[in-house]
């Protein structure tokens, strides 16, 4: 049984290949060939377990992710199985992996239900997943601007990103951040909501990443109400973990909601017009975990690696 390490992952995944190895698991989803596991936590002595994972039989492989949280910080590991021999096959480290399969999944879903010409980002957080965030859409976006909203922005970072995007990077305050932005990703620890939804613009795309609990929001109750369009992974686990939705006073019937089985089933459209205002909910789901670790593996055994990229380096 192999152990990939965080490190290797670093070097064998990339997000346009995470995204499509994400498109196609839930696509296969949506067609009965892939099932999640939902995430499961324990509570004691204020510390968590959790695990969440997936079985995909189109590609013959199940999975689970596990981790502890220990004064606010996460550990991941998964353990993928071969179900044609029902062995376990790898261990893999899940920090790196989780980093990748969350910003390539925010890729993925811009990439079907945001404007296709899109020209501004705002980003809220510049943290580890905020980063990769902006990464990920900087490699399937042409940019005018990049917008960051973070007192602790490392200068050096958006600098780099600057370089490599060839997009001018700036720090500013939330509103003119959200100001005629194009897509607007949140990715904080907050538990309040970090702008307000009446700044947004006609056609805005917008992604709320940072918390997968009931109790926390990025997201305000007018951003919610905006929406034309709410897409989430998987609506068993997100209706009830999302805090947008769970505390969102008002909150509309549940057919205002679509997740990616449906959408990839193409039960409904991933905009609703192009003036209308779209929301991305993600809470993070078993399968994106297991069909990144299935990649990853993958590339593994046959000895490929693609060059290491650290932002801001």
């Amino acid at each position: 049984m192999l152990h990939i390490t965080d490190q290797q992952i670093s070097e064998l995944l990339d997000y346009r290949s995470v995204a499509a190895a994400l498109e196609q698991a839930f696509h296969d989803m949506a067609h009965g060939e892939a099932a999640v596991h939902g995430r499961q936590r324990t509570d004691c002595a204020g510390m968590k377990l959790s695990t969440m994972g997936a079985i995909w039989p189109g590609q013959g492989v199940a999975g689970v992710k596990v981790y502890p949280t220990v004064g606010g910080q996460f550990s991941f590991a998964i353990v993928l199985f071969d179900l044609k021999s029902n062995t376990p096959i790898a261990v893999l480290d899940g920090n790196e992996l989780t980093r990748f399969r969350t910003a390539a999944m925010t890729a993925l879903v811009a990439s079907k239900a945001a404007k296709p010409a899109s020209r501004k980002l705002a980003l809220f957080g510049a943290g580890l997943q905020g980063r990769s965030q902006a990464q990920a859409l900087c490699e399937i976006f042409s940019f005018d601007e990049v917008c960051v909203v973070d007192p602790l922005a490392d200068p050096h970072w958006c600098e780099w990103l600057q370089g490599v995007a060839d997009v001018p990077v700036r720090v500013t305050s939330a509103q003119d951040a959200v100001r005629d932005a194009d897509i607007v990703v949140t990715a904080t620890r907050s538990s309040q909501p970090v702008f307000n939804g009446d700044w947004l613009s006609p056609g805005v795309f917008i992604a709320a990443i940072g918390t997968s609990t009931p109790k926390g929001r990025e997201l305000d109750d007018l951003t919610m109400l905006r929406a034309a369009r709410i897409i989430v992974e998987w609506k068993p686990q997100s209706l009830v973990e999302a805090g947008e939705i769970v505390l969102w006073d008002g909150q509309r019937d549940i057919e205002t909601f679509v997740d990616l089985p449906q959408l990839f089933r193409a039960d409904e459209p991933w905009q609703a017009d192009k003036q209308a205002i779209t929301v991305f909910k993600s809470v993070g789901v078993g399968l994106s975990d297991v069909a990144t670790a299935h990649l990853a593996l993958s590339r593994a055994r046959a000895g490929l690696a693609q060059p290491a990229v650290e932002a801001g380096s």
